[in-house]
C-alpha cells in the first residue's frame, strides 16, 4: 500500500487556543486507521499534557525525553549553542545517525494502537529555567523507519526563533476565525519562506458559520497561504477538551479525513 506520508516530520503550529493539539490528535487517529506508524512528539513545555489525553485518554504521561539525552545539564538551548543534538557519550549528531526506536527505553513513550507519544519535557517548578534545551530535542529527534512524526509545539512563533523547524518536512498552520490567527499565519509563512520551506499549508479550525469560512479562506489566499481544509466547530471536541478525555469519532474527525487526503496529495 502506497504511504506518501511515511518518514515525514510534520510540525503543527498556530496561536494559543487555535486547536493545535486537537488537530494533531485527529491526524494521529486518522493516520493510524490508514495503517501508518505514527509518532507524536509533544514539544510544548507549557501544556501539562493535553495532546496525550486527547489521543489516549487518562493514561499518565511518559518520562521527559530530554532526560534520555542527559537532561538540561547536557542539552543546550539551540540559540546559545546551535550544534546538533547528540546521544550521551556519543559525539555523532542525531541528524547524521538517526534514532532507532529500539534504543529508547519504554519509560520515555506511551504506545497504544500503533501510535507512540513522546513528551520532550514540561515546566514543573518555579524558576526552573528556560525550556530552550527542550527545543533542541524537538528540532533534532529524527527517527529511522517509516514513521510519520507529528510535532506539537508551543503557541506563537518562539520556536521559529530557536530553529525548531529546521529539520521538518511539512509545516501546518492552524488558524481559528480571529484576526490574530490571520496575522500569525502570514508571519509564519514569511518565516518559512526565509528558511526556504515551501511545504506550508493552513487548516482553518473551529468554524461555526459559513461566512467565517469564506472570510478565512479569502484572507489566507490573499496572503498566498494554501488552505488544506476546514474543521467545523464540534461540541464533542470541546467536551473532550473540557473533561480531559480521548477524542472519539465526530464531525471534526470527518472533516480531518478530507483534509488528510489533501495533505497526502500535497507531498
Amino acid at each position: 500500500m502506497n504511504k506518501p506520508l511515511s518518514g515525514l516530520r510534520i510540525l503543527v503550529c498556530g496561536k494559543g487556543g487555535c486547536g493545535k493539539s486537537s488537530i494533531i490528535s485527529l491526524m494521529a487517529q486518522i493516520l493510524r486507521d490508514e495503517t501508518y506508524r505514527v509518532i507524536v512528539l509533544d514539544g510544548d513545555a507549557s501544556n501539562p499534557g493535553g495532546v496525550a489525553r486527547l489521543i489516549f485518554g487518562s493514561l499518565p504521561g511518559p518520562a521527559p525525553l530530554i532526560n534520555f539525552f542527559g537532561g538540561r545539564n547536557k542539552v543546550d538551548c539551540p540559540v546559545d549553542n546551535p550544534a546538533p543534538l547528540t546521544r550521551l557519550n556519543d559525539p555523532v549528531p542525531i541528524t547524521e545517525q538517526n534514532i532507532d526506536l529500539t534504543e529508547i527505553p519504554s519509560e520515555y513513550f506511551i504506545e497504544k494502537d500503533n501510535i507512540l507519544l513522546f513528551q520532550i519535557g514540561k515546566i514543573k517548578e518555579f524558576c526552573e529555567g528556560c525550556d530552550g534545551p527542550m527545543s533542541k530535542v524537538t528540532r533534532d529527534f529524527i527517527v529511522k523507519g517509516p514513521y510519520v512524526q507529528l510535532i506539537d509545539v508551543e503557541a506563537g512563533i518562539e520556536h521559529f526563533g530557536r530553529g525548531v523547524e529546521k529539520n521538518v518536512d511539512f509545516i501546518i498552520v492552524v488558524a481559528d476565525p480571529t484576526y490574530e490567527s490571520l496575522l500569525l499565519a502570514e508571519k509564519i509563512s514569511h518565516l518559512c519562506s526565509g528558511m526556504e520551506k515551501t511545504r506550508v499549508r493552513a487548516i482553518v479550525n473551529k468554524v461555526r458559520l459559513e461566512y467565517m469560512e469564506l472570510i478565512m479562506r479569502g484572507e489566507l489566499e490573499k496572503k498566498k497561504i494554501e488552505v488544506l481544509g476546514v474543521v467545523h466547530f464540534d461540541e464533542q471536541l470541546m467536551h473532550a477538551g473540557l473533561m480531559g478525555k480521548q477524542i472519539g469519532k465526530s464531525k471534526a474527525h470527518e472533516d480531518m479525513k478530507t483534509i488528510m487526503k489533501k495533505l497526502t496529495l500535497a507531498v
